[in-house]
């Protein structure tokens, strides 16, 4: 079986309050993102971290999702 990829960028939002001091950073629209790539027949594989601030919080992440090949 083949499969076709597809990735979507998520950038982080500057929202709430982090636990270990200072403001934390949130992906408020992933759940949407993912839902609607369901909906077209995607399925979500993995969430990979793209940018990462030197205190390890991330800055933006991509969604994976996968497809079998001839499907539209």
């Amino acid at each position: 079986m083949n499969y076709r990829y597809s990735y979507e960028r998520v950038e982080m939002n500057n929202s709430g309050w982090s636990p270990l001091g200072g403001f934390g950073l949130s992906a408020d629209r992933y759940r949407e993102i993912i839902d609607r790539r369901a909906a077209a027949g995607w399925r979500f594989v993995a969430a990979v971290p793209l940018e990462m601030r030197t205190n390890g919080m991330l800055e933006a992440i991509e969604l994976v999702f996968e497809q079998e090949a001839g499907t539209v």
